[in-house]
């Protein structure tokens, strides 16, 4: 140590010494952003989280997509006798959709009426719940996970869960490419505590990849990801093929109610993934439904989780893979973007399986953004103003995606099947059947007291009092000559439709019921 020789040296160093201790104690000071959960709040947010799912499940009735019904319900209720098979879509013909997940939908009908529930809206909707429920459990197991290496990550992946504006939407949609990526997202859970632990962990993971392939087949392409990690961690920890033999051993079980859903399902022998591979990629049906360029992703992230979110999301998704660039979410990522990026058919539900790894590489990117701006003081005051903007458009986004149904037909056919409970009663609908979507009948929620009348022209049809008239306008442009009719269905509230704002009604396409009061004169 060097002792100064002058009280002049030691003065200096006094100075030195303030200035230093004075320029930490600012810097310690230095408010920067935080996603700060107190315990208590850490631990209501998951009951606050499985309320707002199960609400979000009560409301979102339909289908995001058409293959998310008739896909999985529709082929589950041919198997209950139902549905014709010439109301199926092509591809049941064809043996190339996965037979796991319309088990699982028979088995959940099958049980709600066990248990005397009928009416399929409520059947549905205890499947989107079970969906719900699962995804937002997994999410806060993950977020426990984060914890471990980063409480500040942990509690971003929280609060993406409970408030970010699509996430409670998609997670109650009961579709392929949610169940796949709940089974992809439980099993790399699984995985890394298997790793660190071994046994039986390892095996139920295997079986939880394996279940993924089986609810949707482009997941093969996280699993290469995946089994190319394992392999490279192994070597790392020299752990030997143990890991890799309970995690084969997993996935080989898992093909047992994988190939036996689809034998139930086609009632034959038959081998759905190759069958899938030779009409898509062989064969290239899947173009048939449009292609896009390579970038379609990032643009429809950014339009679709609106511009200042996507962007956001996707920068601090980048940010996150950096991080975390040798952890198997990124591994299993890699090689799923690639393979879609470059196939032809793109759409953004294929991205769906992966939301959870995706959010969780969020959340990462995040945590380490924080400890980047807390020596940035003025990059933050210019960054808050923008971040308080997007939680602004976030929280407006949240209950609108959360309360409205994913179709407004559905929710217009649950009207009418309570209706019609009682007494049976004809519905006339202009130039479409009622229960005709894409080409094909709705029928899991065809009520059979409803007897439906396509008509082209109502001034030709002599329409009887008691009759409903079906609409896709709020008004009933052109009602029967002579004939008094009222609504007794709209998809909004009356405490809405009382607010024609700027006349946005005339500009809304809203399903309405009216009923005919007095016959045609």
């Amino acid at each position: 140590m060097l002792v100064p020789n002058t009280k002049r040296e030691a003065l200096q160093n006094t100075k030195t010494l303030k200035h230093q201790n004075t320029k930490t104690l600012k810097h310690q000071n230095t408010k920067t952003p935080t996603n700060f959960m107190t315990p208590r709040l850490r631990r209501n947010a998951f009951f606050l989280s499985m309320a707002l799912y199960a609400v979000t499940a009560w409301f979102s009735e339909g289908y995001h997509h058409p293959d998310e019904h008739f896909q999985v319900i529709e082929l589950a209720n041919y198997k209950l006798g139902g549905t014709s098979l010439l109301d199926l879509p092509w591809e049941y013909e064809a043996k190339i959709r996965p037979g796991l997940q319309p088990a699982l939908a028979y088995t959940v009908i099958r049980s709600a009426q066990w248990i005397g529930i009928s009416n399929p809206f409520i059947q549905a909707f205890l499947m989107r719940l079970l969906s719900g429920l699962l995804v937002c459990a997994l999410f806060f197991a993950w977020a426990r996970r984060l914890d471990t290496e980063d409480k500040n990550a942990g509690d971003a992946l929280r609060w993406m869960a409970l408030l970010l504006w699509f996430v409670p939407y998609l997670s109650v949609r009961f579709s392929s490419e949610n169940m796949a990526g709940l089974s992809f997202a439980a099993g790399a859970l699984l995985l890394l505590q298997g790793l660190e632990k071994q046994g039986w962990k390892l095996l139920l993971a295997g079986f939880l990849f394996g279940l993924s392939f089986f609810f949707r087949y482009q997941m093969g392409f996280a699993l290469m990801g995946m089994a190319a990690w394992v392999l490279w961690h192994s070597y790392q920890h020299k752990q030997g093929i143990q890991p890799v033999a309970w995690l084969l051993a997993g996935l080989a079980t898992a093909c047992v109610p994988g190939f036996a859903a689809d034998v139930w399902l086609y009632d034959s022998y038959t081998f759905a993934p190759y069958n899938y591979f030779i009409s898509n990629i062989i064969d290239n049906k899947a173009a048939y439904w449009g292609t896009s360029p390579w970038w379609y992703y990032l643009e429809q992230t950014i339009l679709t989780a609106t511009p200042l979110i996507g962007l956001l999301l996707l920068l601090v998704l980048l940010n996150g893979i950096r991080k975390k660039r040798t952890h198997v979410l990124v591994w299993s990522l890699f090689p799923f973007l690639l393979a879609h990026f470059v196939v032809g058919h793109k759409e953004m539900r294929f991205m769906y399986p992966m939301l959870l790894p995706i959010l969780a590489l969020v959340a990462w990117g995040w945590s380490d953004l924080q400890n980047r701006l807390t020596t940035k003081k003025r990059i933050w005051r210019w960054a808050r103003p923008v971040l308080v903007f997007t939680v602004v458009i976030n929280c407006l986004l949240l209950p609108a995606r959360s309360l409205l149904a994913a179709q407004e037909s559905v929710a217009c056919f649950h009207f009418l099947y309570r209706h019609a409970e009682k007494s049976p009663v004809t519905v006339y609908s202009h130039k479409k059947l009622l229960y005709e979507s894409v080409g094909l009948n709705m029928n899991f929620y065809r009520s059979p007291n409803i007897h439906n009348i396509m008509y082209l022209n109502v001034r030709a049809k002599n329409i009887p009092a008691g009759s409903l008239l079906l609409s896709q306008d709020l008004i009933l442009k052109n009602p029967p000559p002579g004939a008094k009719t009222a609504r007794l269905y709209a998809y909004f509230p009356d405490w809405i439709l009382n607010v024609n704002v700027n006349d946005w009604q005339s500009r809304t396409r809203m399903w309405s019921v009216h009923e005919v009061l007095s016959p045609k004169s």
